[in-house]
């Protein structure tokens, strides 16, 4: 199967909208337009990215989080996701990877846009984060869901560390693959993923848990998993169970709300240690 190709659409008006929604009269809304670096061995859009930035209220400076939309694009989740860090204190910024490629999707052909290409998208937010008077340019952190789980997993990689060094100063992954420990670097990665997940290849659960095992002490990695737990789970708005015949007859993406409650703390602990309180330390 094919990805559709279109004119833009109206993702990032859509979130605007949805973000109001969920935000009602507290916290602030822009739009921002995010110039495409060039990052050695990423395909860089010849248009710049959308992206929403939501900050809570006061003047900052915040400690923000990069939040990357999985395989369909942007979603409902990512600005639930927003309202909840806005109510922990933290910024966020959500940036549409494939609108400016011409892209819907890409589940069934992640080749078109991948966690490489993306990586162009993190750091290039990231450096116009970097100049936002409202943001705290040493305290940046990245969050992806799924397709966007392995891109924020892809961005601790040591290329990355030594072509912006300090720019990233943590990452979580939300059932992506957590990519291979030989080239991985010292920003601190939190996983998790459920047991009985086989959206990815490998499992998220099983390539995690390998990755893990192969980092040194120097390399922070936290794991949770969780039993019987598909693909998801964190996901309020996809509360309707997919079922998928080609994965032996599975639901394979479900909302938990136990699972989801749990991540959602372990999320908060995450940050508040690697990225804004070691930053307010130092």
């Amino acid at each position: 199967m094919g990805v559709a190709r279109r004119i833009p659409r109206l993702g990032l008006l859509a979130a605007l909208l949805l973000l109001a929604a969920c935000t009602g009269d507290t916290g602030q809304k822009q739009s921002v337009l995010i110039p495409e670096q060039q990052v050695p061995g990423s395909r860089v859009p010849d248009r710049p990215l959308t992206a929403v930035l939501v900050t809570p209220d006061g003047p900052g400076r915040f400690t923000v989080v990069i939040l990357l939309h999985g395989c369909s694009g942007l979603s409902g989740n990512e600005t639930f996701w927003a309202d909840r860090l806005r109510r922990w204190g933290y910024a966020s910024l959500i940036p549409d990877s494939f609108d400016p490629r011409w892209v819907t999707k890409v589940c069934m052909s992640q080749s078109l846009v991948t966690a490489r290409d993306r990586a162009a998208d993190v750091l290039s937010a990231a450096l116009t984060l970097r100049a936002l008077p409202a943001i705290d340019g040493a305290r940046i952190a990245v969050m992806g869901f799924s397709h966007g789980g392995w891109s924020a997993a892809w961005m601790t990689r040591r290329e990355y560390e030594v072509l912006y060094p300090g720019l990233l100063a943590a990452s979580v992954d939300y059932y992506g693959p957590c990519g291979s420990a030989a080239v991985h670097g010292t920003v601190p990665l939190l996983a998790l993923a459920g047991e009985a997940d086989s959206g990815g290849k490998p499992w998220p659960a099983v390539s995690c848990r390998d990755f893990g095992n192969a980092l040194q002490p120097d390399q922070p990695f936290e794991l949770h998993t969780y039993p019987g737990v598909v693909h998801a789970f964190d996901d309020p708005v996809g509360m309707m169970r997919r079922y998928n015949f080609w994965q032996g007859g599975r639901y394979s993406s479900q909302y938990d709300p136990a699972a989801a409650t749990d991540s959602f703390a372990r999320v908060h602990a995450f940050p508040d240690k690697w990225v804004r309180n070691k930053a307010a330390a130092d």
